[in-house]
């Protein structure tokens, strides 16, 4: 179902008619005002470069060039995909699979922006985040970020295509990622607002959009700490019951689906 896949998510979509129109024109605004004391620019030039922007059909959070993902305000442009606000659950589940484990170390699979690994550092003081990414351009957007935040300490950036980026002795407490799930042919029929602007790259997983989670659960057993160690990752809203099977045949005893808060399958957690 292609409806359910990621889409051009409308931040302003609480509002409508002429609400709408100014909530975002107040947001421009605000963000040509900075730009402009940024650059000497005049405010009503960069706001027209905005509006210009945004007629071409480029997405709002990349005009602005800056986007909020629970309590941080991240850098976001087209080097990765925009932050959506169904995966800010993912950090609740994995803070709360980790509340009694102390200081521990969690790995993320396809960084991005960094807005995973960074809310998860700077939520939970006692956690280390190794977060990987195979572009290079979305690693450099991340590095943004994590040093902008004051967390370049605690979150570790590494480039590498999934397992390539961790050595085989290292064990984690929780394994997660938001991975790219969507098939090749669900990609044609995306909203233009994410087909022609976000990263392919990070939205596509291939011909069934299973490919990646096949990748992540083949080794994950091996990388856990312990006996409580768990795998948490966001899927598309028909992929849970294929998912599951993934997990259990990589020797996950447990893997149980999990909803987003509009009451559909959003996340899968897996657990030895």
């Amino acid at each position: 179902m292609v409806a359910d896949r990621p889409h051009e998510a409308d931040p302003v979509s609480a509002f409508s008619g002429s609400s709408h129109a100014r909530v975002q024109e107040r947001w421009l605004e605000q963000a040509a005002k900075k730009e402009a004391a940024r650059t000497g620019d005049s405010e009503d030039s960069v706001v027209a470069c905005y509006r210009q922007r945004l007629h071409q059909g480029e997405p709002l959070q990349y005009v602005l060039g800056t986007w909020q993902f629970r309590w941080l305000d991240l850098q976001v442009d087209r080097r990765a995909l925009i932050p959506r606000p169904e995966t800010e659950l993912l950090v609740d589940l994995v803070v709360s699979e980790i509340a009694d484990a102390g200081s521990a170390r969690v790995l993320e699979f396809g960084t991005g922006t960094g807005a995973i690994a960074a809310s998860l550092a700077s939520e939970v003081p006692s956690l280390y985040v190794v977060a990987t990414d195979s572009s290079q351009d979305a690693l450099a957007l991340a590095a943004e970020n994590i040093d902008q935040l004051g967390l370049d300490q605690r979150v570790e950036l590494r480039r590498g295509h999934w397992w390539e980026a961790v050595e085989p002795h290292e064990r984690f407490a929780i394994i997660c990622s938001n991975p790219p799930y969507v098939s090749d042919d669900e990609w044609l029929e995306l909203e233009t607002g994410v087909r022609d602007w976000e990263p392919r790259e990070a939205l596509v997983a291939g011909p069934s959009g299973l490919e990646c989670y096949q990748v992540i659960f083949e080794r994950a057993v091996r990388h856990l700490d312990g006996e409580r160690g768990a795998v948490i990752v966001e899927i598309g809203a028909e992929q849970g019951p294929d998912v599951v099977d993934i997990a259990r045949s990589a020797s996950f005893g447990a893997a149980i689906i999990r909803q987003d808060l509009t009451g559909r399958d959003r996340f899968v957690v897996a657990r030895r």
